[in-house]
């Protein structure tokens, strides 16, 4: 299966009890649909928000009306979670798989606290951090906020610090993944040259470990299939089968994190009835949730 774990929402979706219009809405379905007939089979709709996450930037996800085809990770009456364990499953043919995804650009260490392990958070499929200073970063990569999934850092413009082998390594260690989007690559060409430089230091830096490729797209017109997106490797040097697993495999291991994220309680693992009942009386076996069976994440190991 192919992810996409950004598409973004209006930058007016980030302010604490906003409302869309059904305008905006609109768009951003066209966006989801877009996606599907490229042969995406998971999304997840970007709000992007500055400095603390509060329960107030909830409050938007009641507004999206409903589709068909379109399988929400929450209900658009009340707001929650609906969609737990299913997070990796197997999605039916013809249909999408739309996730909540929260990114919070931060320069101050305290705001880092409101994603990390809080109940807000754990109302979004996957909880994303942008540093906004090499100091936010370092925190983020060590491990000082245990309830993120994604570290995001704007491909598309100048850092003013270097993402060093040692913080990055330790991202990586803590199970951490690092977010390329490429809406920064299809902009003008000083943008494209300093997305170009950025993603190669990325990929230098993690040697094409635990990259995902996004889109970052606010309209259809931005997404690109995800062999167009692989293609993007070769600008970078990263190597065919590592680009094809990073709107792949690896995307899939971001979702992999934040069910240990949101479905364990010290190392006990969260099922569905469902998912373990037996399957017949003479098949014997039984069913665990596929994302506790094959995550990399200690958690999950010590749950199973």
């Amino acid at each position: 299966m192919f992810y996409d774990l950004n598409i973004a929402l209006p930058e007016a979706a980030g302010r604490p009890n906003a409302s869309l219009s059904s305008q905006d809405w609109t768009r951003v379905l066209q966006t989801v649909e877009k996606a599907r007939e490229l042969g995406y089979s998971v999304v997840a709709l970007n709000q992007a928000i500055s400095g603390k996450l509060t329960a107030d930037h909830l409050k938007i996800w009641k507004t999206m009306p409903e589709v068909p085809n379109v399988q929400l990770s929450w209900s658009v009456h009340t707001g929650k979670r609906t969609l737990t364990n299913g997070l990796t499953g197997v999605v039916k043919r013809g249909q999408i798989r739309v996730l909540r995804r929260v990114t919070a650009a931060i320069s101050e260490a305290d705001h880092g606290h409101s994603v990390a392990g809080t109940a807000t958070a754990g109302e979004y499929d996957v909880v994303a951090v942008r540093p906004l200073t090499e100091k936010i970063l370092q925190a983020a990569s060590g491990g000082s906020w245990s309830g993120i999934d994604l570290i995001s850092l704007d491909m598309g413009a100048r850092w003013g610090f270097f993402a060093k082998h040692k913080t990055v390594g330790q991202a990586l260690a803590q199970g951490f993944s690092f977010e390329v989007a490429y809406q920064a690559a299809l902009a003008d060409p000083a943008t494209r040259q300093q997305w170009v430089s950025n993603t190669a230091a990325m990929v230098r830096v993690t040697r094409g470990r635990g990259l995902v490729w996004t889109s970052g797209a606010l309209r259809a017109f931005d997404l690109r299939s995800p062999y167009d997106v692989a293609n993007l490797g070769d600008a970078v040097q990263l190597n065919a089968d590592l680009a094809k697993r990073a709107v792949g495999a690896n995307a899939r291991a971001v979702l992999v994190h934040a069910f240990t994220r949101t479905g364990t309680l010290r190392a006990v693992v969260a099922a569905s009835k469902e998912a373990v009942e037996e399957q017949g009386s003479g098949a014997g076996k039984r069913q665990i949730p596929v994302a506790a069976a094959e995550t990399p994440n200690k958690r999950a190991k010590a749950a199973v």
